[in-house]
């Protein structure tokens, strides 16, 4: 129940959603980043855009070989997709070209904007990650049983439902 409906005028921060929200985000974003930055040197705006292009890419392992599709996607999409600022994400994008973790091609629509996409490189390094960040989110959820991550889950697509 929120301090409001009990009557409450003022804020006790430990029961006040937001507060604590931001406070496990950051948490959970600092331990979080060990993953990809020591092993890897990304930034959280590299992983997370690393992230976002994977999932953006098809893979056809059929016959035990690695091919990758993806039409890409721009800068402002991944923008907006990420949840990050256009100046967050120019920056990460000029690093990771730098880095050859991804490749910009003009745009097939609009010749004023780019589409971003995944390299060999790039793929082969979210591929040496994701299993490191499945066992590290493992190992938080441990603190969870099943029924309490199920309703976690929930609770937070409810959330952000109401907040879209």
């Amino acid at each position: 129940m929120s301090q409001a409906k009990l009557g409450q005028t003022s804020i006790s921060l430990n029961q006040f959603l937001p507060y604590r929200l931001v406070n496990l985000a950051q948490k959970v974003s600092v331990n979080f980043a060990e993953v990809y930055q020591s092993e890897f040197n990304l930034t959280t705006p590299e992983w997370r855009i690393l992230v976002h292009l994977a999932e953006l890419t098809l893979c056809d392992k059929s016959d035990g070989a690695v091919r990758q599709q993806s039409t890409g996607i721009s800068a402002k999409e991944l923008t907006q997709l990420a949840s990050m600022d256009k100046s967050t994400v120019s920056r990460a994008v000029k690093l990771m070209l730098d880095k050859g973790y991804i490749t910009k091609q003009v745009h097939i629509a609009d010749k004023r904007a780019f589409t971003l996409t995944l390299t060999t490189a790039g793929f082969t390094l979210y591929q040496t990650i994701a299993p490191k960040a499945l066992e590290w989110e493992k190992s938080l959820l441990k603190a969870l049983d099943k029924q309490e991550y199920q309703a976690l889950m929930q609770i937070l697509d409810k959330l952000d439902s109401k907040l879209s």
